[in-house]
């Protein structure tokens, strides 16, 4: 078979991104899905992050993530928190009014997951989780 899946591919993902950014507006935060992301990434519990860190992850251009730091540094929804190891680079967190917005972003986002789920069974949750995971892997070494 050899139908081209890059069509398919942007539609979903344009439609995910206008229903995050419609979902994200309804609240009034003027933020974007990458902003989003981003404190979503600095939201989670499972270390500190530096701004490289975010870059390595997420394969953001720096410069681009620079501008979003800073958006939301200005925005008062991130702080920058010295790291003792190495007095060159901080790690970031979250302010008060910014753990606020994530909860409301995550409420947004996981109401957004729950419709693009309707009508599909777990198990093609589980194949397309499973595909997109092995597109994403076989670009990524290409890169």
């Amino acid at each position: 078979m050899s139908e081209n899946i890059k069509e398919p591919l942007f539609n979903l993902l344009h439609s995910v991104k206008r229903s995050l950014r419609q979902a994200i507006d309804s609240e009034g935060f003027g933020l974007t899905p990458l902003h989003m992301r981003v404190l979503k990434l600095i939201a989670s519990q499972d270390k500190e992050y530096t701004a490289n860190d975010i870059v390595q992850k997420t394969l953001i251009d720096k410069a681009q993530l620079a501008r979003l730091i800073k958006e939301l540094i200005q925005l008062e929804y991130v702080v920058k928190i010295n790291n003792p190891h190495d007095k060159r680079s901080y790690f970031l967190g979250l302010s008060p009014a910014g753990s606020d917005v994530v909860t409301v972003l995550s409420a947004a986002e996981s109401r957004v997951n729950e419709i693009m789920k309707s009508g599909l069974t777990d198990q093609e949750i589980a194949d397309f989780s499973r595909l997109a995971k092995l597109m994403a892997k076989n670009l990524n070494r290409h890169l």
